[in-house]
C-alpha cells in the first residue's frame, strides 16, 4: 500500500548523526503521521524551515544533472568542505555515485523546501 505525503503537513524532522539518518514527521491527508527516513544520511539543505509546511513530493532525481544543475551552489559550499571535501563538483559526484548516495529532492506547496543525500528512503506509519 502505498502512503502518499502530498498535501502532508510538516510536524517535525530530526537529524541523527549516531544513527545516519534524517526524519521527517508528516500529517497526511487522511490524518495519519508518518514518518519519512533517510537513511545512511550524508548532508542535507533546506530553505524555509517553519512550521505548517506543506509538503508536496520527495522525489529521487538523476546525481548528475542535479550536479549539473546546482554547480554553482555546490562551488560556493566546497570551502566549508560541504557535504565533504572535495575539490569540485566533478569530485563531489564520483564520490556521491562510488559510495551509492542518491539525492532526494523535497518540494512543498508551502514551507520546507531542499533535499538529503542519503543511501535510501523509507516510509512508515507511527
Amino acid at each position: 500500500m502505498t502512503i502518499s505525503i502530498h498535501d502532508g503537513v510538516l510536524v517535525g524532522y530530526s537529524v541523527s548523526f549516531l544513527e545516519n539518518e534524517l526524519l521527517l514527521d508528516i500529517k497526511t491527508v487522511a490524518n495519519e503521521i508518518v514518518t519519512v527516513t533517510f537513511e545512511n544520511y550524508l548532508a542535507h539543505y533546506f530553505d524555509h524551515v517553519m512550521a505548517g509546511s506543506i509538503l508536496f513530493d520527495i522525489e529521487e532525481v538523476d546525481l548528475k544533472r542535479f550536479i549539473v544543475e546546482n554547480r554553482e551552489e555546490l562551488e560556493s559550499r566546497k570551502s566549508f568542505d560541504w557535504p565533504i571535501r572535495y575539490n569540485d563538483t566533478n569530485d563531489l559526484e564520483k564520490y556521491l555515485q562510488k559510495n551509492n548516495y542518491k539525492c532526494y529532492l523535497i518540494f512543498a506547496s508551502l514551507g520546507l523546501s531542499g533535499y538529503t543525500f542519503a543511501k535510501t528512503l523509507k516510509i512508515k506509519r507511527k
